[in-house]
């Protein structure tokens, strides 16, 4: 049987991940709270019925066959780490973050709050991310993008005969080397990247983020918006859904 090794880089509390496999009472219970806020008071995006409908088919489709499913989460934060609650559904975890530097496979280094708050989104390698001069941050182990991956990929071709790669991101700027790193080392096996590209173009500047869109083009590499807000599940669902229909 072909797996999908789903390999989530910036997990932070896992929202993409638990909205395919986390609790249906819990989806259920967020479902209904978005359609109160987003559907009757208009206070947020939500989806229309037809792409809800969308969500439920896909979501039910990959449940069904989640035994294809291999899932490795890399997040830096050691706090929302120790909370374990939020990773249930994971079978590696790594409490690590991916770096540029390929000249030093490992390093400490630090990673800067979202807005000063430990388990706020948006932490980030970058101190420039945010303008407070005295930047809260906390020490973490970096490990290059191109070592970890190396490594992975010698771990995975070791355990599973033949298997697919789900890449979803969201590691605030350093997108776009993991994605580089990952397809040198993943090659045709990388079948989807989904995830948030922006802080690429944000971070590093339009340069970069054309460079990234470029090699993704050249490269016919998938890539669709996966995040925890719900207009974003319908595609990202039916896509990853897609993924069951390659050679078992």
């Amino acid at each position: 049987m072909k797996k999908i090794i789903w390999i989530d880089v910036g997990t932070h509390f896992a929202q993409e991940h638990s909205s395919i496999f986390g609790s249906s009472f819990s989806f259920y219970l967020f479902v209904l709270k978005r359609f109160i806020s987003g559907g009757l008071l208009k206070r947020g995006r939500f989806v229309s019925y037809s792409e809800l409908m969308k969500i439920l088919k896909a979501r039910e489709k990959i449940r069904k066959r989640q035994e294809r499913f291999f899932s490795i989460f890399v997040e830096a934060n050691k706090e929302i780490v120790k909370k374990k609650k939020y990773y249930p559904k994971t079978d590696l975890l790594f409490n690590i973050a991916l770096t540029e530097d390929n000249s030093r496979p490992a390093a400490i280094t630090k990673l800067y709050l979202g807005k000063g708050d430990i388990f706020g989104e948006g932490s980030s390698l970058f101190e420039n991310k945010y303008e407070s001069i005295d930047q809260d941050y906390m020490t973490t182990l970096g490990i290059s993008s191109e070592t970890f991956f190396q490594e992975l990929g010698k771990y995975l071709d070791s355990r599973f005969e033949d298997y697919d790669v789900l890449l979803r991101l969201n590691c605030e700027g350093v997108e776009d080397n993991v994605i580089y790193s990952a397809h040198k080392y993943f090659t045709n096996k990388l079948k989807l990247i989904c995830g948030s590209l922006k802080d690429v173009e944000e971070l590093k500047g339009l340069d970069a983020a054309d460079r990234l869109n470029l090699y993704l083009e050249d490269n016919q590499l998938p890539f669709v918006e996966f995040s925890s807000g719900i207009y974003s599940w319908h595609i990202a669902h039916t896509t990853i859904s897609n993924l069951l229909e390659r050679d078992i």
